[in-house]
């Protein structure tokens, strides 16, 4: 069965789960990064969002399932014990959230755009953020990184990748009174 504008769709490739997936707690089930439930304020950076479809190869919508996505925050910290960087955390940013795709396949979040952040001595992360997909079949785990980025023309994750042109979302049309958008399809191979 073939898609409906007849495009060819490749399976997003996977990436490295990464050293900062949250654990020992459960993802914050919203939609909405920018703000902490209780605490007044909203996250420090630039104010985004991210939308996309999870589909299969034939570009079906994958339905009602779970996506797990974490990111630093806007200085290039994450949310997590094990990191290192001397960089700010921000108390009102979240670093990790549980959603699920509606029954057209799309996911939405508000987020801010990632700072990036040393990886090695010699290796500095573009910023990016991360995504873990439930699909009915199978299990994705892959990261989106942000167009027109200089950093991301050498950083070794994303140029090792089969289509490095599949992580790279591509930024949309915004309503009125909202910052930058950006697309990022998922595709699986069953979904």
């Amino acid at each position: 069965m073939g898609n409906s504008n007849g495009t060819r769709r490749h399976r997003t490739p996977d990436q490295i789960l990464g050293p900062y997936f949250p654990t020992g707690h459960a993802p914050v089930l919203q939609f909405d990064l920018t703000s902490v439930n209780g605490i007044d304020g909203l996250a420090q950076g630039e104010i985004i969002e991210v939308t996309g479809r999870i589909l299969n190869l034939a570009g079906e919508p994958v339905r009602a399932v779970p996506v797990t996505i974490w990111q630093a925050n806007s200085f290039g910290r994450y949310v997590h014990v094990n990191d290192s960087n001397p960089a700010p955390l921000d108390p009102h940013f979240v670093g990790c959230v549980g959603i699920r795709s509606d029954d057209d396949g799309v996911y939405r979040i508000k987020t801010v755009k990632p700072g990036a952040y040393p990886a090695g001595p010699d290796w500095i992360r573009p910023p990016h953020v991360h995504f873990e997909v439930h699909g009915r079949f199978e299990r994705l785990i892959t990261q989106m990184y942000f167009p027109d980025e200089p950093l991301n023309a050498c950083d070794r994750l994303l140029n090792a990748a089969l289509r490095p042109d599949l992580l790279i979302a591509t930024p949309v049309p915004s309503e009125a009174g909202f910052g930058r958008v950006l697309n990022f399809d998922i595709v699986l191979a069953r979904g």
